[in-house]
C-alpha cells in the first residue's frame, strides 16, 4: 500500500481550483447576489448614545447634606449601584408605560421592513386596559388589497389565523381579542404592514437587553447609554425618558427624609410657640403686680455669681425637654412608621446613633415596600428589627433622662446654697428670675427649630438632579449594519469557500482516482508509463497511419516509454496488458498499443487471452474463423488456423474464440508455453489482452510467458482500493515488470492536443478537427 502523503499539495489544489474556475465564478456570483439581496432587504440600524455624569452626594457643609446626616444616612454614591438602579426592571416597566412601547409598527418599503414610530400609516386600537393585562405577545400582518384587507394574526410559533376585512376602522373579533385600526390617507393597494404587540413585561425585558448602560471607564462618574436600532427617534425618546425617570426617582428618595423632618419641626414649633406665649404672659403679669422695671441693675452682682449655674441649668433643661419630645414621639403609636428626628440638639451620642440606625432601617423597609408585599419575609424581619430598636431607643431615653435629672438636681443643690447666700434679695426677684429662665429656654428652643425649618425648606426647593446630561442622545448618521463592503467580502469568502469545501468533502469521500496524473503517481509504487485521454470518437481504433490526433500521439508516447522500459536482453518481448476490473480499457489499450508497434514496421501479434469475455474480434470486426481456445484445447489444431490477418500492415490477431468450460486449466497447460515460444520466433512483439486480475486468476497464469505488464487504470472509475491491490501485486512479484497506464483522462481539463502549424509550431486542443480556425487554415 502506498504511504499516505500527510502534506497538503498546495500546487495541486491551485491547479484543481483553476480547472474548476467556473464553479468558483458561479458560487461567488450567487453569494454576491445573496449578499446584495441581504443588504437591500435588511433594515439599516443606527447607533444612538448619550452620556451622563452621576453627581456625588452633597457634603455635610450644605443644608441638604446636613439634613441627610440628621436623619441618619450616609452621602456616598457608588456609580455601579446607580447603573443597577437605571437598568432595573421597574425602571423599564415605567419607561414602556410612559412611551407606549408595547406596540411596534413596520411597513414594507421595497425589500425592507421600515419601522414607523411617531407618524404611522396604520395603527391598531386595542380595547381599554387590554395592553396592561396582555399575558403574551402576538403579531398582526396586514395586506392592503383593492377592495378589502387581509389580516393575519399569529401568536406563538404555530397559532395563525387569517381574516378578510372590508373596513379596518370597524371592530372585528379575533382569537387575540377585538381589533380596530386607524387607517391613514397614505395607505394604498399593495401596502404591507407588521404590527408586533408585546406584553408589558416582555417589552421591558426587550428594551432592557437593547440598552447598554455602563461607566465610561473604571472609577469614573460618567455613564454611557448606548443602543443600536432601526428607529433612531424612538431610541432618543427612550434614553431621554430613562434619564428623567432616574432623576425623578432619586429626587423622591432624597425628599422623603426632608419632608418627614419638616413635619416634625412644624409640630414642635406650634407647641413651643404656645408655651412661649404663656411664659411671656406670666413675665408681663409679674412685673405689673410687683412694679419691677430694671432687675439687671438691682441684681447685677448676684447675677454675675450665678450666671454659670443658670447657663448649665438651661442646657440641662433644654436637653431634658428634647429628650421628652423624642420620648413622646417614639411612644406615639400613630407614628411608628415615621422617621424619628435626629441631630436636633441632643448631645448624647449613643441615643443619636440609635436614632440614626433606626431611621436607616425604616427607610430601607419603605424602599422594600415599593416592590414587595407585606407578606415578604424580609419585610417581616425588618419590622421585628424596627420594634426591637424602638424598645432600645426608649431604654436609652430613660437612661438619658435619669442622667439629666441627676445633673439638674446637682445644679438645684448649688442654687439652694446660693439662696442661703442671697437672703437679702427680695422674694419678688427670685420669682421673676424663675419665670425669665423659663422664657429664655422657650425662646432658645423656638429659634433653633425655626432655623431648622428654613434650612429644610431651602433643601426641598433646591434639590438638584443627580444625573447631569453631558452629551444628549445623538444618532450616528452612518449605519452600523448592514455594511455593504463587509457583507460582500463575507459573501465572496463564502463564495470561494463553498466550492473548496465541496471539493474537500468530495476528495474525502471519493474513492475513485482522479484524472490528475501527479495525484495518481503518488498512489503508485510501480513505474508510470503514461496517460491516455478519453476517446470521444466512439471507435475502438484510435491509432491510424498518418493521423496525429491527441489519442494517437499519446499512444505513440506510451509506446516510446514502454520501449525504454523493456527488460534487458529481451529481443522479441511479450507485453501483458491487464487491469483490475472490467471497463477500465485494457482491450482498448492493448489494441492501440499493438497498432502503434506495428506502425514502426515491427511484426506484431495481438493475442486475445481474456477467454472468459472475449471482445477483440468484435472490436476489430474480425471473422470468427480463428479460435485460440481451440488451439489450446486441441493439439491437432494448427497455429495458422488461430491467426487472423488484419488490414493493418504488420499486425496479426489471435482472437480467443468460443468461451471454454475450463479457461484456467487451458492457461496452465504446456500448450500455452508452446504458443508463445512459436510467436516469439514469428513476431517482433507480442501483445496480450488478458482478463482483469482482481476478478479472476487467469492473468497470473500468463506471468511465466510475459516479459512486461502494462497495468491499465481508468480515471474517475478505478478506486484507490484497486491501486492498493496493484501495489500489492507488484510487491509480491506476481506479474513481471509492471508499468502503470492511466486511461480515460478528460482532455478538456488537461488541454492536451497536438496539431502542426506553419513554421513548425504546434498548438494545443483535443483533436485535429478541434484546432482553431487559423491553425486549420495554415495546416
Amino acid at each position: 500500500m502506498a504511504q499516505e502523503n500527510q502534506e497538503i499539495d498546495i500546487r495541486g489544489w491551485v491547479i484543481r481550483i483553476l480547472k474548476n474556475w467556473y464553479w468558483f465564478v458561479l458560487s461567488c456570483a450567487l453569494c454576491g447576489a445573496f449578499g446584495m439581496y441581504t443588504y437591500f432587504s435588511t433594515t439599516q440600524k443606527y447607533q444612538v448614545d448619550a452620556k451622563i455624569m452621576i453627581r456625588p452626594s452633597e457634603s455635610d457643609a450644605n443644608p441638604q447634606g446636613e439634613l441627610m446626616n440628621m436623619m441618619g444616612f450616609g452621602n456616598t454614591k457608588n456609580v455601579e449601584d446607580e447603573v443597577v438602579i437605571m437598568t432595573s426592571r421597574d425602571m423599564y416597566l415605567n419607561l414602556v408605560s410612559d412611551l407606549n412601547l408595547q406596540v411596534e409598527y413596520r411597513k414594507k418599503c421595497g425589500l425592507r421592513w421600515v419601522g414607523q414610530y411617531q407618524k404611522r400609516d396604520l395603527s391598531v386600537v386595542y380595547p381599554p386596559m387590554y395592553l396592561d393585562s396582555l399575558p403574551g405577545g402576538h403579531r398582526i400582518y396586514v395586506k392592503v388589497r383593492e377592495n378589502d384587507y387581509v389580516v393575519k394574526v399569529k401568536k406563538g410559533r404555530f397559532t395563525t389565523k387569517k381574516y378578510i376585512v372590508t373596513d379596518l376602522s370597524k371592530p372585528f373579533d379575533t382569537f387575540v381579542g377585538t381589533l380596530c385600526f386607524e387607517v391613514g390617507d397614505s395607505v394604498k393597494r399593495g401596502d404591507k404592514f407588521i404590527i408586533r404587540t408585546m406584553s408589558k413585561l416582555g417589552a421591558a425585558e426587550a428594551y432592557q437587553k437593547a440598552l447598554v448602560v455602563a461607566p465610561v471607564k473604571k472609577e469614573s462618574n460618567v455613564v454611557s447609554i448606548t443602543t443600536t436600532t432601526d428607529m433612531p427617534r424612538r431610541a432618543i425618546d427612550i434614553i431621554s425618558r430613562q434619564i428623567e425617570l432616574y432623576n425623578m426617582d432619586a429626587v423622591i428618595d432624597k425628599n422623603i427624609v426632608a419632608t418627614s423632618t419638616a413635619g416634625f419641626i412644624e409640630e414642635r414649633l406650634r407647641l413651643i410657640e404656645s408655651e412661649l406665649s404663656s411664659v411671656e404672659a406670666d413675665v408681663e403679669t409679674y412685673k405689673e403686680q410687683h412694679g419691677i422695671v430694671d432687675l439687671e441693675s438691682e441684681a447685677g452682682v448676684y447675677l454675675q455669681e450665678t450666671s454659670n449655674f443658670r447657663k448649665e441649668a438651661a442646657e440641662i433643661e433644654t436637653q431634658l425637654n428634647l429628650v421628652n419630645y423624642i420620648q413622646e414621639f417614639v411612644a406615639d403609636e400613630t407614628k411608628q412608621n415615621s422617621l424619628i428626628p435626629a441631630n436636633i440638639g441632643i448631645t448624647d451620642p449613643a441615643l443619636v446613633k440609635l436614632i440614626a440606625e433606626y431611621n436607616e432601617l425604616l427607610l430601607q423597609r419603605m424602599r422594600m415596600q415599593r416592590t414587595a408585599t407585606d407578606s415578604n419575609p424580609i419585610v417581616d424581619q425588618m419590622k421585628d428589627q424596627l420594634r426591637l430598636m424602638r424598645e432600645n431607643i426608649m431604654s436609652s431615653i430613660q437612661s438619658v433622662q435619669n442622667s439629666l435629672k441627676i445633673s439638674r438636681k446637682t445644679i438645684d443643690d448649688h442654687f439652694k446654697v446660693a439662696k442661703i447666700q442671697r437672703n437679702d434679695i427680695p422674694s419678688q426677684e427670685r420669682r421673676y428670675r424663675e419665670i425669665a429662665r423659663q422664657q429664655e429656654l422657650k425662646e432658645e428652643l423656638y429659634l433653633f427649630l425655626y432655623q431648622k425649618r428654613e434650612e429644610n425648606a431651602l433643601t426641598l426647593a433646591s434639590t438638584a438632579a443627580p444625573a447631569k446630561v453631558i452629551a444628549s442622545p445623538q444618532v450616528n448618521p452612518t449605519p452600523v449594519s448592514p455594511k455593504m463592503k463587509i457583507l460582500l467580502l463575507i459573501c465572496l469568502v463564502f463564495g470561494f469557500a463553498i466550492p473548496v469545501g465541496c471539493m474537500v468533502v468530495y476528495s474525502m469521500f471519493n474513492t475513485r482516482i482522479s484524472d490528475d496524473r501527479k495525484e495518481f503517481e503518488k498512489l503508485l509504487q510501480v513505474p508510470f508509463g503514461g496517460w491516455l485521454i478519453k476517446n470521444h470518437h466512439g471507435g475502438h481504433i484510435a491509432v491510424k497511419d498518418g493521423e496525429n490526433s491527441a489519442s494517437a500521439e499519446l499512444f505513440r508516447t506510451l509506446r516510446t516509454n514502454i520501449r525504454f522500459m523493456y527488460p534487458k536482453k529481451v529481443t522479441n518481448p511479450v507485453i501483458l496488458v491487464t487491469s483490475s476490473i472490467n471497463s477500465e480499457g485494457k482491450s482498448y489499450v492493448a489494441t492501440n498499443l499493438a497498432i502503434s508497434m506495428a506502425l514502426l514496421g515491427n511484426k506484431v501479434a495481438l493475442v486475445g487471452l481474456d477467454i472468459r469475455k472475449p471482445m477483440l474480434a468484435t472490436y476489430l470486426d474480425l471473422s470468427t474463423s480463428g479460435c485460440l481456445t481451440s488451439y489450446l484445447a486441441d493439439e491437432a489444431y494448427a497455429l495458422e488456423d488461430a491467426i487472423v490477418a488484419t488490414n493493418i500492415k504488420n499486425l496479426d490477431v489471435l482472437p480467443a474464440g468460443v468461451v471454454p468450460p475450463n479457461p484456467n486449466e487451458l492457461l496452465q497447460g504446456e500448450r500455452i508455453d508452446e504458443l508463445f515460444g512459436e510467436l516469439r520466433k514469428r513476431y517482433d512483439c507480442v501483445v496480450i489482452d488478458s482478463a482483469p486480475v482482481a476478478m479472476v486468476s487467469d492473468t497470473f497464469q500468463l506471468a511465466r510467458v510475459s516479459d512486461m505488464t502494462v497495468y491499465v487504470s481508468r480515471a474517475n472509475y478505478t478506486t484507490t482500493e484497486m491501486i492498493n491491490f496493484l501495489n500489492q501485486v507488484n510487491e509480491q512479484k506476481r506479474l513481471p515488470n509492471i508499468v502503470s497506464v492511466l486511461n480515460g483522462v478528460d482532455g478538456h481539463k488537461t488541454g492536451y492536443g497536438y496539431g502542426y502549424g506553419y513554421g513548425y509550431g504546434y498548438g494545443y486542443g483535443h483533436d485535429t478537427h478541434k484546432r482553431k480556425w487559423w491553425q486549420r487554415k495554415k495546416a
